[in-house]
């Protein structure tokens, strides 16, 4: 707590009262915003930090969001992971929330931890990224009414904010199909994520729609990994009856799946077109530059944080559903069938 000699030094340089110094540090709203930004900007010149621990005792809340994100080996070289914590961290700063990253192995069904973590009050709500299909977690939370956001994972039980999957995958079909390719191969991602369904599932319906054949053996799983997608896309080219394009449900497969078709003697457009999905930034540095959909991935994680911010206020009432728009980018990666 602040000495009271300070405290008075604040209130008199902002000319305000003690007490709505006092409201401004203890996380009250009722002080306008550009009062509470000058006594901020007057405590810092003087060296003055809030004691948000013992704060957040005395209220039972600590202004802190934790993130659950997939445990990787790379997890800060995924740009995906960066982009969507990017526009979180854009929104919680704004609001002064802090943030808490716990990565997490889904596929050990670590929901015990996330439910932990709920449970201590350490955090006042979570951002679950990419949870699987099957997870009794998430029931849990729902039941303690503990605010809660999913990110690319569309259930509509939940609190969710993703983008327009379905929407995506056939604007990448119907390019495909409109430069005169009949013969298109999918590359998955992994089929316990409900986007990567979405994206499966679209392509079968979209090949339907336009009358094309749907082939099991043009259909392999990259588990949205690039080392995955260069691995299994070999399967492709073994085969007499090669595609002429492919679909890969993210930007790091089609990378990988151009470099295996290279190591093939083919050449990407000329022999196979590849779309990718996400439009990450190294997609229109690639060679060639990659044909991709664009999703808003930080607008995304902007979206959840201010949805997880509203439930925690109480503002909204569970569940809301939010999907933002796709766009096809067409690149150097796709060309006109010979």
């Amino acid at each position: 707590m602040l000495k009271k000699s300070t405290l008075q030094y604040i209130a008199e340089k902002a000319k305000v009262s003690r007490m709505t110094v006092s409201r401004v540090f203890s996380g009250e709203k009722n002080v306008s915003k550009k009062t509470s930004e000058k006594i901020k900007k007057i405590a810092k010149r003087v060296g003055y930090h809030p004691n948000l621990i013992a704060r957040s005792l005395s209220k039972r809340k600590s202004n802190t969001i934790g993130i659950f994100v997939p445990k990787t080996r790379h997890l800060f070289l995924d740009v995906y992971i960066t982009q969507l914590l990017s526009g979180i961290s854009d929104v919680t700063q704004e609001h002064d929330f802090r943030l808490m990253l716990f990565p997490i192995d889904y596929k050990k069904s670590e929901s015990d931890l996330y439910l932990s973590i709920a449970r201590s009050h350490l955090v006042d709500g979570i951002i679950l990224i990419k949870t699987k299909i099957k997870d009794d977690g998430l029931e849990e939370l729902k039941s303690i009414k503990f605010p809660f956001v999913l990110v690319n994972h569309r259930n509509n039980k939940y609190n969710f904010i993703d983008s327009n999957n379905i929407k995506g995958t056939k604007l990448a079909i119907e390019h495909l199909y409109n430069l005169g390719h009949r013969k298109i191969a999918f590359v998955s991602g992994s089929l316990d994520e409900t986007n990567a369904i979405d994206r499966l599932n679209s392509y079968k319906r979209t090949m339907k729609k336009l009358n094309l054949p749907i082939k099991k053996e043009w259909i392999i799983n990259g588990e949205f990994s690039k080392e995955k997608a260069y691995e299994e896309s070999k399967k492709l080219f073994n085969q007499k009856d090669l595609p002429t394009a492919i679909f890969c449900s993210d930007d790091y497969m089609a990378i990988g799946v151009i470099e295996r078709i290279k190591e093939s003697g083919l050449s990407v457009p000329r022999d196979i077109s590849v779309v990718g999905f996400d439009n990450i930034e190294i997609s229109s540095y690639v060679n060639p530059p990659l044909t991709t959909v664009h999703q808003p991935i930080s607008m995304i994680g902007e979206k959840a944080a201010n949805l997880l911010i509203d439930l925690i206020n109480e503002k909204k009432s569970p569940p809301i559903h939010e999907l933002l728009d796709t766009q096809l980018v067409i690149r150097k990666s796709t060309s006109r069938m010979k």
